[in-house]
C-alpha cells in the first residue's frame, strides 16, 4: 500500500552527500526553502535520522563510482535507502546519483515505502553552481508516479518558474542521464579526430570549428578541442565513467553500443590517465 504524503508543500530540504552535486543543490534550493544536509565529511552535517524525520524532501547525492569491471557502483546508494528505509521517512525522495537504467524500480521493489523519484543533474564540475542555477530543464522520473507529484512540481516551480519540467518513467530518466553524458562524450572524441586530421593536412581546426558551429542542428558544446583543462580527450569525475558504466550496461542487456564504445576506446588512447 502506498504510503500518504506528508505534505501539500515542500519547505524543508534535506541533502544526503555534500560534493559538488549536493553543494549544487543546497545553494538554489536555500532560497525557496530551509536546507540542512548530511555529510559527515563536512561541517555542519546534520544526523541522518533527524534530517529524515525533519524533511519534507530529500535528495540523494551520493557518489556511484566507476568500479574496476566498468560499471557504476551503487552500493552507497543502495545503503543509504535503506536506511531510509529502516527510518521510515516519509520524505519524498529524490535521487540525484547517476545510476544504471532499472535502479529506482529496484529500489522501489525493495523499498515500497519510500516515495522515489529520479532527479539528474546535468552540471559542469567546473561550473557546477552557475549550471545548477541556470538549468536548461528539470527531469523528473518517477518510479512509480508518487502521490506527493504536485508538492515536488510546486517546490521546482517556485524556483524555476520558467524552466521545462520534464516528467518521464525513472527508467527512461535514468537512460537520459547516461546518454546525455555519452552524446557529450562522442563529439570530443569526434572533434579530436577531426583536429588530428586537420593537423595532419596542415590545417587549423578552430575556424572549421567556428564554421561547422554555425550550423545550429551541431551545437558548440564540446567541440572545443583541447578542452578547458587544456588537454586533448575528456576527463573528469561524469563521462569516462558514465560512458564506460553505460557501455557496460547495454552489454549486459544483449546490446552492443559500438559508437560509445569506440568512443570510449579512441578517449582512453589519447588520455590514458580517463579510464
Amino acid at each position: 500500500m502506498s504510503p500518504t504524503p506528508p505534505t501539500t508543500r515542500i519547505d524543508r530540504v534535506g541533502v544526503i552527500g555534500r560534493g559538488y552535486v549536493g553543494s549544487a543543490v543546497v545553494s538554489v534550493l536555500e532560497d525557496v526553502a530551509d536546507v540542512r544536509f548530511h555529510d559527515p565529511a563536512v561541517d555542519g552535517s546534520a544526523p541522518l535520522e533527524v534530517l529524515a524525520r525533519w524533511a519534507d524532501a530529500l535528495f540523494v547525492c551520493v557518489p556511484t563510482p566507476r568500479g574496476p569491471d566498468g560499471r557504476a557502483d551503487t552500493r552507497t546508494v543502495m545503503a543509504v535507502m535503506a536506511e531510509l528505509a529502516r527510518l521510515e521517512t516519509t520524505a519524498a525522495i529524490l535521487l540525484k546519483s547517476t545510476v544504471p537504467p532499472g535502479t529506482c524500480a529496484a529500489i522501489t521493489a525493495r523499498h515500497p515505502t519510500l516515495h522515489l523519484a529520479f532527479n539528474p543533474e546535468f552540471l559542469r564540475e567546473r561550473h557546477h553552481l552557475a549550471d545548477a542555477r541556470a538549468p536548461h530543464r528539470i527531469v523528473l522520473g518517477w518510479s512509480p508516479r508518487p502521490p506527493e507529484a504536485p508538492p515536488l512540481r510546486d517546490l521546482f516551480a517556485r524556483r524555476f518558474p520558467d524552466v521545462p519540467l520534464v516528467e518521464l518513467s525513472s527508467g527512461e530518466a535514468e537512460l537520459m542521464k547516461v546518454a546525455s553524458n555519452a552524446f557529450f562524450g562522442v563529439k570530443v572524441s569526434f572533434a579530436n579526430e577531426l583536429r588530428e586530421l586537420a593537423t595532419q593536412l596542415g590545417l587549423d581546426w578552430e575556424p572549421v570549428r567556428q564554421a561547422l558551429v554555425l550550423d545550429p542542428r551541431i551545437g558548440d558544446a564540446h567541440l572545443r578541442v583541447p578542452g578547458p583543462d587544456g588537454a586533448v580527450g575528456f576527463g573528469g569525475a561524469c563521462l569516462p565513467k558514465d560512458m564506460a558504466g553505460l557501455v557496460q550496461f547495454a552489454e549486459d542487456s544483449g546490446v552492443d553500443l559500438e559508437v560509445v564504445a569506440a568512443a570510449l576506446r579512441a578517449n582512453t588512447r589519447r588520455r590514458p590517465d580517463s579510464d
